[in-house]
């Protein structure tokens, strides 16, 4: 087993310090020591050679900061985490000029400070690979989104193909959308294309398929959108390895900006290899008391399979005109906030049955405005002014610029 990562603490208060070398313990970190500040935690941190340090930013702040920059100095390699009571952006920010890695909040939880702690130590990875030379062959990747329901029918491969699509025609960026259904994929028929190959063909050639020869396994939609369909004989996925599905969307999102994957509603190895290679996942939940319940025991799931929480992303599908589990109750029970909800649309469902996707179809309806609105939102689009549109970048897990999700939620539509 790997040796959990040693922390020094620092902190002149000794109260604060007991509480954050609680947290450290109960994150499954080791706490290698605790000092003050100045003189007596560089001679310590010398001494110990922690790999990361967990320092306090108090009153007087100049002493604190004065330590983050001897702490550095005396050990350039090792990554400093400040934390605070204070809520105060300068602070942060002069703390972040002083070289700190990140800026806890105190009181925190362990789930906060290991997330902290584990990007902090994987940047800090990332750093040293780049020094030695060894990201030379790096390729740039796009982001893989996720759309997971803890059951059918909750509409799930609708918005799948909708948002691959919308993403396609409303910005510039080059989309594919893979059908990772292992039950009975309906991503083609949806779309009215009938693919020449399917993903097992592009999984049986993964040896020898380069970016160029890649497109031969696609099938082009009209609005521009690439597609990866399933197999037509739904037991062929049995021999699927999750390894090979994840290659699989490796190899896309090195040739697209965005990745839309459609999956399973089951929580099986194929979807859970989709869920961890994703940027962004969309946890879809239906407003039935049967599709609740389900997505309270898939969101347990989620949390033993240690995916990133900020990841996941609510979308409140409402899939009839019958009142069903009002939408603040789902966002209770699950404790989160929805990204976005869609309401009910015949017109959206009539798009499906028909091949002709509602974004297509007809732009003016309630259901296809809101999943235009999360279109852009996942693709980092803002309008600026009328008619205009811009792309934010962001910085992927491998520490390289790329066109990532942008995080803003919507508010709930009212029906």
């Amino acid at each position: 087993m790997a040796k959990a990562p040693e922390v020094l603490i620092v902190g002149q208060d000794v109260q604060p310090r007991f509480e954050v070398k609680r947290l450290v313990r109960q994150s499954q970190f080791n706490v290698c020591g605790e000092s003050g500040f100045g003189t007596e935690a560089v001679t310590l941190a010398l001494d110990l050679k922690p790999d990361l340090v967990l320092c306090a930013i108090a009153e007087p702040v100049a002493r604190s900061l004065q330590t983050v920059n001897s702490l550095l100095n005396a050990l350039p390699e090792t990554p400093v985490i400040v934390y605070s009571s204070s809520r105060d952006i300068d602070l942060a920010r002069q703390a972040m000029l002083a070289g700190a890695r990140d800026f806890l909040i105190i009181p925190s939880t362990s789930e906060e400070l290991t997330r902290s702690i584990l990007s902090v130590l994987e940047a800090e990875e990332r750093r040293r690979m780049r020094a030695s030379g060894q990201t030379s062959g790096w390729r740039p990747e796009g982001s893989v989104i996720t759309v997971f329901g803890a059951k059918g029918g909750v509409g799930k491969t609708t918005i799948a193909v909708n948002l691959a699509v919308a993403l396609a025609r409303e910005t510039t960026q080059s989309v594919v959308l893979v059908d990772g259904d292992t039950g009975f994929g309906d991503v083609a028929g949806m779309l009215d294309v009938a693919p020449e190959r399917d993903i097992m063909d592009l999984i049986r050639d993964l040896g020898k398929v380069s970016r160029e020869t890649l497109a031969k396994y696609l099938v082009r939609h009209s609005s521009g959108l690439n597609v990866l369909g399933a197999p037509a004989d739904t037991l062929n996925w049995r021999g699927v390895e999750p390894a090979a599905f994840g290659q699989v969307l490796d190899l896309l999102s090195k040739s697209h900006d965005i990745v839309v994957v459609d999956t399973a509603g089951l929580l099986g190895d194929v979807t859970v290899s989709a869920l961890e290679k994703s940027s962004l996942i969309l946890f879809v939940v239906a407003t039935e008391f049967s599709c609740v319940k389900d997505s309270l025991r898939a969101i347990e799931s989620l949390r033993v399979l240690s995916l990133p929480e900020e990841r996941i992303h609510l979308i409140i599908n409402d899939t009839s005109n019958v009142d069903g589990v009002r939408p603040h109750t789902i966002e209770d029970l699950l404790q989160r906030k929805a990204f976005s909800r869609i309401p009910f649309d015949k017109k959206v469902r009539h798009g499906s049955q028909v091949g002709l996707p509602a974004v297509v179809s007809d732009s003016s309806s309630p259901g296809v405005r809101r999943l235009v609105e999360l279109a852009r939102s996942v693709a980092g689009v803002r309008p600026q002014r009328r008619g205009v549109f811009s792309v934010l970048g962001r910085i992927s897990s491998n520490g390289q610029r790329k066109r990532e999700p942008a995080i803003v939620a919507e508010e709930s539509e009212t029906q």
